[in-house]
């Protein structure tokens, strides 16, 4: 009887066992599913945030070209402003040569 019982004890344990590897290689095998899903998830997420991808959406938008007509804008006013002035004094050098006159607040370059 004790022979038989160690038999039965011994036999459940190898069922235990390859129950228990049985349980280990599915869940091994889902591990490696769900880290390749898992992989495949991050991948597409880092293409649609990648840093020129968010820009060139960004450029497409209606903020993007309000922003950059109004720096344009300005960078135009700007520049028309200090020809103006540069003229403006280029002018007033010039009439100071030839007549000899200062006016007044400015001094000659």
């Amino acid at each position: 009887m004790d022979r038989i019982h160690v038999k039965l004890v011994d036999l459940q344990e190898a069922i235990n066992q390859h129950i228990l590897k049985k349980k280990i290689t599915t869940i091994k095998d889902e591990n490696k599913r769900l880290q390749s899903l898992l992989s495949e998830k991050e991948s597409k997420f880092k293409q649609e945030l990648s840093p020129s991808r968010v820009i060139e959406e960004f450029k497409k938008s209606i903020a993007f070209n309000m922003i950059f007509k109004d720096h344009v804008k300005a960078l135009e006013l700007e520049c028309t402003e200090e020809g103006f002035i540069r003229g403006f004094l280029k002018g007033v050098c010039l009439i100071q040569c030839k007549t000899g006159a200062e006016v007044e607040g400015l001094t000659p370059s």
